[in-house]
């Protein structure tokens, strides 16, 4: 059996004995509110016309990140613990009122 290795702190971690976190960066599903009036304003040819030359030097992983990514990553126990208290890894402020 492969041996694993926490994705974190890269100690080895028995079989079965990892924790999986799985992240999906994805755009925005929704879409901005419309008026009849702009969508009969809008040019459309024109705006695809811009939006291909936007897209023209970029390439196919960059093209990807605009729409989805997804990550997968295998932690240990203790790692896991401290991902669960602070999932985006941002600095604590101290609380007013806290020494």
């Amino acid at each position: 059996m492969p041996r694993t290795l926490c994705d974190l702190c890269h100690r080895p971690v028995p079989p079965h004995g990892h924790y999986i976190v799985r992240i999906d960066v994805f755009a925005d599903p929704e879409m901005p509110p419309v008026t009849s009036e702009e969508m009969e304003e809008a040019d459309y040819q024109e705006a695809m016309k811009a939006l291909m030359e936007q897209l023209q030097g970029m390439t196919a992983d960059e093209l990807q990140d605009q729409v989805h990514r997804r990550f997968e990553f295998k932690l240990c126990r203790p790692c896991q613990m401290r991902f669960l208290v602070n999932p985006l890894g941002k600095p604590r402020g101290q609380r007013p009122g806290s020494n």
